[in-house]
């Protein structure tokens, strides 16, 4: 059999060269006048539509079947109306999915159906549209010849003869480019004819035609950036187009107000021409005078009223609305009915316009930080402002109100003047037992703040304050847009336990590790102090963490290397303005905090010392979903993304983590912390018990920055979040703050934020502590003043933790016996020198030098080149022992008292001649120093 010959092309048809030919000079039309083809154009088109309408396209034939063929080319099918999308905002909630946040859009719409638009919206829009909609095939060839023989002037009430449904057709079936090129006209007109006849076809009866007149009015556009009858409804006049109803027949929302008559007739004439007709454009401000005498505002339309005025001419939109209202008069609706009273009624009703309502977000902040994790997630999808995503995030709007309050007391309130302020404090109901602190915050030009707080288990972003208040007054101090979760700043003090949670992982220290507390000259013109100019020389690690000790930190820094703790920062996720290497370029001032991080970073970090030394990512958004509809037209709520497993990385072993939180909870604990034990302790468990927290605070140079980062330990039951909390205090252009003579440390605000925040936020709730891990701990009694395994020497034990194999008399124990103690003079005499690092320069062991020769003198002796003063540890009256000498050598008379007349004697003044102690290594060869990075000269406070 032989292969069948190739098809031929169709032969061409003198009706379809003409075809062709008058498409072709349309298209042409920017070159030629518009007459040479509207006249031949028209008798097409008379003729499309007249086979269209009497015989159906498939029974059409010669050259309109012709024609038709032509211009159904290129055309979309019909049937893609089936799977239409509207460009719809996305509302992003809280976590219960009940507290809207924020809207997006790109258009400000919601889509309806048939049943929510009542019958009075439907015949207002048919009587102006298509008064024929119900009957006609899609088009109205009377109304269609009659605009187009006037170039489609538009001179009628009707809007250039167009049906409702070539209105929808234009907007939504046809080609874009068709569209918007003006020179196609004609040809445009023509494939929407064709269109909308096809559109009617596939869906007949009344069923289709419900759903064509559905769909036109949640697509037009209405003017003001409303799209769609139910958005035009809100944005003019505030109003839904139907309340919901309760069980009794009674509106469900008191507050909710549907359209009336005029209203529903005025916005049914604005799709004609919305900028034109635009009833804003005519608005004025009208004082009315209230039944108590007060006066009001209201935004108005002026109407001449019925009867007019003599002279009165209404303006536009009121023009449009009155042929709408007499239309219906006159029996153009399908279902209303309007009487002459009630046309009257309408016609003399004020036309009262909701105003210009500004787009407020709750807890924006937050949602803008949400937003660039949405914007991820829907990356190769239709972005928010069009996708009609409805957004869960992670928020708690519980913990969120709450920290909004403090925060805007603290940073806000606190400037206003005194009668506002207690005001102020009354409306947010802030408890009186917050008023002395907020008293002393009065005056001190501190005015912006910031909180964050987040469940470190599942990285879930509970409340987020990027500022006191996002809609404030914008000020140089204070920048309510700006937002401080997301900048860098300096953590100052609150820095420390990264520090000393890398030198623990490392093994470079214990938690009963030996550290000097001593001033020195590290270089460069930089020699910082503690908050109270006070040197305790030899102390443990915990408690230089707990008291937040300056110079001890910065000498651990030196052991553990800068570079090293850059590290481990990057392994927690925090970022550095300087970019990763910024810690190693600081040098030793990176102990106390000087390099700018960020808050949100932080506060995760910190979650790490309680989730096994995991750092879990924050995330904002747990589930996005978007409303389609099946193949009957039924609502379906389709899964767009949910949040998986948290995101985890490993920031330090959890003997380390455990170590961390077991010695920052001290903070919070009285027995541990004589200055900020009582005054953060929470006791609002179960019946008023006292709670277990973690707390950190720091205050820069300057008093211009001030934070407070802690956690509480995990929760029995997972349900509940584990809460990790960062609070920010200063100035938002990161001037200093004026004090009025008071000093201000971060305990006085952050701190004070931070208590109560956790104190409403967790009242109630079951307690728990930090839990060890299983294995890898061992508690070990040390001594209390020189650390390592108990001796001849020792006044005090206690038991410390330690990672197993790090404990005094293990194998790789890090604390040596013994270490600050020597035997001289028949005794054991203190030696701080013993303790100092290992490579230190020799001007660091000369100031250890200086401070020993004054420490002989007691507490209180000052540095003639420091200014700094000889103290001991909080809650001590001793050293640890009487100070002894250089080379060993002995006093020959008694060293003179102690200046301090509330300083004890020392019980155990006589040491007890025991064991040799272990010799002092040689020293090493001094290594030549490298260039110190210039902090700030001041001393860093520490509190």
């Amino acid at each position: 059999m032989n292969p069948a010959p190739p098809a031929r092309a169709p032969r061409s048809t003198p009706g379809s060269r003409a075809a062709r030919r008058v498409l072709r000079r349309s298209r042409d039309a920017a070159s030629r006048k518009k007459g040479g083809v509207i006249l031949p154009l028209l008798g097409i088109i008379a003729g499309i539509v007249g086979v269209l309408v009497l015989a159906g396209a498939l029974l059409a034939g010669g050259g309109a079947a012709v024609m038709i063929a032509e211009l159904d080319r290129d055309l979309p099918p019909v049937e893609s109306f089936e799977s239409l999308q509207y460009a719809e905002p996305s509302v992003a909630y809280d976590r219960t999915g009940r507290v809207r946040l924020a809207t997006f859009f790109s258009e400000k719409r919601k889509v309806v159906a048939f049943t929510d638009i009542p019958k009075l919206v439907l015949d207002a829009t048919t009587s102006v549209e298509d008064r024929t909609f119900w009957e006609n095939q899609g088009v109205d060839l009377v109304a269609t010849i009659a605009a187009l023989a006037s170039d489609v002037s538009g001179a009628d009430n009707r809007g250039g003869g167009s049906t409702i449904t070539q209105q929808f057709v234009r907007a939504r079936l046809l080609p874009p480019d068709l569209v918007n090129d003006p020179d196609r006209l004609y040809e445009r007109k023509a494939k929407e004819i064709l269109q909308s006849f096809k559109l009617t076809q596939a869906f007949p009866g009344e069923v289709g035609k419900e759903r064509i007149l559905t769909a036109y009015l949640n697509q037009i556009f209405y003017g003001h950036n409303a799209y769609g009858i139910s958005a035009a409804a809100d944005v003019y006049f505030g109003k839904r187009l139907q309340c919901p109803l309760n069980d009794a027949g009674e509106k469900a929302d008191p507050q909710c107000e549907e359209l009336t008559l005029m209203e529903a007739a005025l916005l049914a004439g604005l799709p004609q021409s919305p900028s034109v007709l635009d009833p804003y454009r005519y608005a004025e401000e009208v004082e009315l005078e209230a039944e108590d005498g007060k006066t009001r505002t209201e935004l108005r339309v002026p109407t001449c009223g019925y009867p007019a005025k003599a002279g009165c001419v209404d303006v536009a939109p009121v023009i449009r609305r009155d042929f709408i209202l007499r239309s219906l008069a006159d029996g153009y609706g399908r279902w209303t009915q309007v009487s002459e009273a009630e046309l009257q009624a309408a016609l003399n009703e004020p036309i009262r316009l909701i105003g210009e309502r500004p787009v407020r977000w709750q807890a924006p902040h937050y949602v803008w930080a949400m937003k660039t994790q949405l914007d991820q997630i829907l990356a190769d999808r239709e972005p928010a402002e069009r996708g009609g995503y409805r957004i869960i995030t992670s928020l708690d709007w519980k913990a969120q109100s709450i920290a909004s309050r403090y925060v805007r007391a603290a940073a806000e309130f606190t400037q206003m003047d005194y009668t506002p302020y207690l005001r102020a404090l009354r409306q947010y109901k802030v408890p009186a037992q917050d008023r002395t602190w907020l008293n002393f915050l009065r005056g001190k030009s501190i005015k912006n703040a910031a909180l964050v707080a987040l469940d470190y288990r599942s990285g879930d972003v509970l409340a987020y304050v990027g500022s006191a208040n996002y809609y404030g007054r914008n000020s140089k101090k204070m920048d309510p847009k700006f937002d401080v979760v997301q900048g860098f700043r300096q953590p100052g003090s609150a820095w420390k336990p990264i520090l000393y949670a890398t030198a623990i992982d490392t093994r470079t220290i214990t938690a009963g590790t030996v550290l000097l507390d001593v001033t020195t000259g590290f270089g460069s013109s930089w020699d910082p102090k503690n908050a109270g100019l006070d040197e305790r020389g030899a102390v443990l690690a915990r408690k230089a963490l707990q008291y937040s000790l300056n110079i001890p930190a910065i000498r651990l820094i030196h052991r553990t290397r800068p570079e090293v703790v850059g590290q481990y920062a990057a392994r927690a996720g925090i970022q550095f303005l300087g970019g990763r290497r910024a810690m190693a370029l600081a040098g030793l001032a990176g102990a106390i905090g000087t390099v700018e991080t960020r808050m949100l970073d932080l506060v995760a970090a910190y979650g790490a010392f309680g989730n096994d030394g995991f750092v879990t990512r924050p995330r904002f958004i747990l589930k996005v979903t978007r409303v389609t509809k099946d193949s009957e037209g039924n609502p379906v709520e389709e899964p767009v993304y949910e949040a998986g497993a948290p995101e985890r990385a490993k920031f330090i072993s959890p003997q380390a983590a455990f170590i961390m939180a077991d010695i920052l909870k001290g903070n919070t604990n009285p027995a541990d912390n004589i200055y900020w034990g009582e005054r953060f302790q929470l006791n609002n468990g179960p019946g008023g018990s006292y709670r277990i927290a973690a707390l950190k605070t720091g205050t820069t140079n300057d008093i211009r920055d001030l934070s407070a980062y802690g956690l509480l330990p995990q929760p029995a039951n997972r349900k509940d979040p584990a809460v990790a909390v960062g609070v920010w205090m200063g100035n938002s252009d990161h001037s200093q703050p004026t004090l009025s003579g008071n000093p201000l440390f971060a305990s006085d605000g952050p701190g004070e934020i931070w208590h109560a925040f956790l104190r409403e936020y967790m009242k109630g709730k079951p307690v728990t502590d930090f839990q060890p891990p299983e294995k890898g701990l061992v508690q070990a009694a040390i001594d209390s003043y020189s650390g390592g395994k108990p001796g001849p020497w020792t006044r005090d034990t206690y038991t410390e933790w330690f990672i197993k194999g790090t404990e005094p008399g293990s194998e790789g124990a890090i604390d040596p016996e013994g270490l600050i103690y020597v035997r001289a003079c028949g005794g054991w005499m203190v030696d701080p020198l013993q303790a100092e690092n290992r490579g230190a320069p020799g001007f660091w062991k000369t100031a250890v030098r200086d401070w020993m020769a004054r420490a002989r003198g007691g507490v209180g002796v000052a540095s003639r080149e420091f200014g700094t003063i000889t103290r001991y540890l909080e809650g001590r009256s001793s050293w640890g022992g009487p100070i002894g000498y250089a080379g060993g050598a002995c006093p020959t008379e008694k060293p003179k008292p102690s200046p301090d007349p509330n300083a004890s004697p020392d019980p155990n003044a006589t040491p007890e001649p025991e064991r040799t102690p272990r010799p002092t290594p040689p020293p090493e060869r001094t290594p030549k120093p490298g260039k110190t990075p210039r902090p700030t000269p001041p001393p860093t406070p520490n509190p």
